[in-house]
């Protein structure tokens, strides 16, 4: 018996070990450039899962009731990446405004902002539409900002396909606005980086594998990116989770087996 219950306690441990929920990141920016829009990132879990998540990117821009209208003024073109500099230490993607220059040199750019030069009310946002994402994920968003004191909002949404059209349809995930520096690692005049993501746990109410998941991120400051996601899986086993009950099994139905012959013997 005491054999019996050492081989169900490995099998079991072997098992739950087994159990997948190896996270992904998918980083935004690898250098300074312009980024079209709808622009699309791909990850694959693990092995095992083998679900691909796409993050497709957007830039929307709001107005003063968070409806999503038309850039006012070629103010808003796509998006651009930026690395460490020009723009005081912040590394991400962003709403690419052309009235803010031109090129690769990114320094004159407000990124995601709550009121764009030329309007009293609009503000450029970022837009992810997440694809083939298993239900009961968990994502966690790390943002960076020029100046400490920044911060943001954020929105999500679920959908059969449809995209939003405006923040009044999306679920706000925190009452307050979020701090960029919350983690406590950067500094005034953007003298450092912010390593730890700002927004962690968050979900997606109704998400499964065939729905479309959405974020909205609204600045509540000026010059904001978006450096990081990172998707986490909920936990789902292996193959080897089975191969491994299977054989546990087996040696249970075996050690049985050789105990019922010995006794046999012994008769």
């Amino acid at each position: 018996m005491k054999h019996l219950f050492s081989i169900f306690g490995i099998a079991a441990g072997l098992s739950l070990a087994s159990l997948a929920s190896a996270s992904v990141t998918y980083t935004f920016a690898t250098s300074n450039q312009q980024v079209a829009q709808g622009s699309t990132y791909c990850a694959t879990y693990s092995t095992s899962c083998g679900s691909v998540a796409t993050v497709g990117v957007y830039s929307e821009q709001t107005n003063g009731s968070g409806t999503f209208v038309t850039p006012v003024g070629n103010s808003e073109s796509g998006l651009f990446t930026v690395i460490d500099s020009p723009n005081a230490y912040g590394t991400g993607i962003a709403p690419y405004n052309p009235n803010e220059g031109s090129g690769s040199n990114f320094s004159g750019q407000d990124g995601i902002d709550d009121n764009i030069p030329g309007s009293s009310t609009n503000g450029n946002i970022v837009l992810l539409k997440l694809s083939d994402i298993s239900a009961g994920s968990t994502l966690s968003l790390l943002l960076q900002a020029g100046v400490s004191g920044d911060s943001f909002t954020v929105y999500t949404y679920e959908d059969s396909g449809a995209t939003p059209t405006s923040l009044g349809q999306m679920s706000k995930y925190d009452t307050n606005p979020i701090n960029v520096d919350e983690s406590g690692s950067i500094k005034s005049n953007g003298s450092s980086q912010p390593t730890t993501p700002q927004v962690s746990g968050l979900t997606i109410a109704g998400l499964t594998s065939s729905t479309t998941g959405w974020i909205a991120i609204q600045a509540d400051c000026h010059y904001l990116v978006l450096d990081t996601l990172t998707i986490t899986p909920a936990a789902t086993p292996e193959p080897r989770f089975y191969g491994l009950l299977l054989a546990g099994l087996l040696g249970v139905a075996g050690m049985l087996y050789q105990k019922r012959r010995a006794a046999q013997a012994n008769v």
